[in-house]
C-alpha cells in the first residue's frame, strides 16, 4: 500500500488499449491504471530494469489498482506480464461463484481469525491459476512500515505468526491498535486476491 507522487518520467497508457479484457473488471471500487517509468520502479521497490523480447533493456509496465475505502487509501501494483499471465490462464478456473462472498467476507469482517480463514480459501483460488500469484512474504515490509509507524513494538514470534496469516495467532494478545494494524495488513491480501479474482472474471465474459 503506498501513494505515489507525480513524476513527469512516468509515462501514462490508457489500460484499456492494452488490456481491452479489463473494460469488463466488475468490481468498480477499484480505479484502474497503467504506467510505466524506471522511476516509479524505484518507488514502488520493484527492480526497475527487465530485458525486452528484442534483447535491449526497457522500463517496467505496471498495472494499478486503487482502492479508497472509508480510513484507508491502498494501492496494489502489477507487472503487465503478470495480468496478461492471468489473462491467459483464466480457463483453468471453473468455479468462481463463492471466491467473491468469501473476499467480502473477509473485508468486511472485524474478526482477525475470519480474516485469516478467508486469506486461505482466497489462496487456494490463486493456486489454480498460479502459485506464484501468491503473494507470500511480499506485502512483509508493509506490515513492518504500519508497525514503525505507530511506534508499536511486539515479539518476532508474534510478529511471524502474522506475516504467515497463521491460524495459531491470538488477537486477544494485542492492543486495540495492533488488532487494528492487523486487520489492515490482512485486508491488502484480501484486495490483491479479490483484484485477481477481478481480472479472471474480466478474461471469461469479455
Amino acid at each position: 500500500m503506498q501513494e505515489y507522487p507525480e513524476d513527469d518520467s512516468i509515462e501514462s497508457i490508457d489500460v484499456f488499449e492494452t488490456f481491452p479484457f479489463l473494460l469488463s473488471f466488475p468490481f468498480r471500487e477499484y480505479d484502474i491504471s497503467i504506467e510505466k517509468g524506471e522511476s516509479y520502479a524505484e518507488m514502488a521497490g520493484i527492480d526497475p530494469v527487465i530485458i525486452s523480447e528484442s534483447g535491449g533493456i526497457a522500463a517496467p509496465e505496471f498495472v494499478n489498482f486503487f482502492h479508497i475505502g472509508k480510513d484507508t487509501k491502498i494501492a496494489l501494483t502489477f507487472y503487465t506480464y503478470d495480468i496478461n499471465f492471468i489473462h491467459e490462464s483464466a480457463s483453468k478456473v471453473k468455479k468462481l461463484d463463492s471466491v467473491r462472498e468469501i473476499l467480502d467476507t473477509g473485508l468486511a469482517s472485524n474478526d482477525i481469525l475470519e480474516k485469516v480463514d478467508c486469506i486461505k480459501k482466497g489462496e487456494r483460488f490463486l493456486k489454480k491459476i498460479g502459485s506464484s500469484l501468491i503473494a507470500g512474504r511480499s506485502f512483509d515490509n508493509t506490515l513492518d512500515q504500519f508497525l514503525i509507524a505507530g511506534n508499536h513494538v511486539i515479539t518476532k514470534g508474534d510478529i511471524t505468526k502474522i506475516k504467515r496469516i497463521s491460524k495459531k495467532l491470538d488477537p486477544s494478545a494485542f492492543r486495540v491498535e495492533i488488532q487494528d494494524v492487523i486487520k489492515l495488513f490482512y485486508n491488502i491480501h484480501l484486495h490483491h486476491i479479490k483484484i485477481l479474482l477481478g481480472v479472471v472474471i474480466a478474461s471469461k465474459i469479455h
